[in-house]
């Protein structure tokens, strides 16, 4: 298949040096122009659809994918046009209606862009993107519960795209709508039992309505789903801090250390922990480990200067403090 592209293209190109004409086929054309288009040469995309328009000059596969060779130019209105134009005597074509919506979208004028979507007649080869385009412009207009329902359709579609899930979980949280959140996510439990990623976001929704044990359980199964899951072993390192039974916290922070998942954050909160239980070494091991691995990380060196001012080592303690204050100046 490689060669055959391969083939096809250098076949091209000797058409152009040589200024002779060839025969091709739409598909052939249709390649040919998204070989270029892929690889950013407009001149030579732009070459191919002058070919193709004198091969098949009512090619609709041929004119959208012009339309995105202007839309990459900037020439978003020219684009517009072109479409607009064919719409005249192919009004329910589908793919030049999705190609309008497109361009509506990019020009901010999603609304209209949301009402030709609505209207496009149902495709299984357009669906998806009909829907993934109804998203975005939902999202831009800042409507999170029409964005949910969208979301909703498209996770059934594909229950393990991180990303949408992501998104849905971002727009319950933009709404503030926590129980609702949770109802889908049992749902979404129901039928992917296995996904520690929702049994993470469930967790946290948990722990946020200070419903402690079932945060705990969801985190888990969160484990027990994807036992290198390491967000999972943050949260639960944190609920058993606010629970003050910082052995525990311990226990699950240094577990992200024996996977290499540690980050700064979780390390100071090891470190953090075995000051609670008042083990000061223990503390300053990780906290060095920080500054080793993240230098800027200012609450290091401040704990630091902390550990040497129990020691009544202020010298140590005020460089470290100084440190600190230069980090966090240069944020400011």
């Amino acid at each position: 298949m490689y060669n055959d592209s391969r083939n096809l293209i250098k076949k091209f190109e000797k058409m152009i040096s040589e200024d002779s004409s060839i025969f091709l086929d739409t598909d052939e054309v249709e390649e040919i122009i998204l070989y270029y288009f892929n690889e950013g040469d407009i001149i030579m995309a732009e070459k191919a659809v002058e070919l193709g328009n004198n091969l098949y000059p009512n090619s609709i596969n041929i004119s959208i994918l012009y339309s995105e060779i202007l839309i990459l130019k900037g020439e978003i209105t020219q684009s517009y046009d072109l479409i607009d134009d064919l719409l005249i005597i192919n009004e329910n074509s589908q793919d030049l209606l999705f190609q309008k919506c497109k361009i509506l979208t990019k020009l901010k004028k999603y609304k209209e862009s949301i009402s030709i979507l609505k209207n496009i007649p149902k495709s299984d080869q357009l669906s998806f993107f009909v829907l993934d385009l109804l998203l975005k412009n939902y999202m831009n207009l800042e409507n999170y519960e029409k964005s949910i329902r969208v979301l909703i359709k498209i996770l059934k579609i594909y229950p393990e795209d991180k990303n949408y899930f992501d998104k849905l979980i971002s727009c319950y949280n933009l709404s503030l709508k926590d129980d609702e959140a949770i109802s889908f996510l049992n749902k979404f439990l129901e039928k992917n039992p296995y996904s520690a990623h929702a049994w993470y976001e469930i967790g946290k929704l948990y722990f946020k309505k200070n419903k402690i044990k079932e945060s705990i359980a969801a985190h888990e199964f969160g484990i027990i789903s994807d036992e290198t899951f390491s967000s999972c072993y943050v949260e639960l390192g944190k609920i058993y801090e606010k629970k003050e039974d910082f052995k525990k916290s311990i226990y699950y922070y240094k577990i992200l250390n024996n996977f290499k998942k540690e980050s700064s954050f979780s390390l100071y909160r090891l470190s953090r922990c075995y000051e609670k239980i008042e083990d000061y070494d223990n503390a300053l091991k990780y906290l060095n480990l920080i500054i080793e691995n993240d230098p800027l990380y200012e609450k290091a060196w401040i704990s630091i200067a902390k550990y040497y001012l129990r020691k009544n080592d202020h010298d140590k303690a005020i460089e470290n403090l100084n440190k600190a204050l230069n980090i966090i100046s240069n944020n400011y």
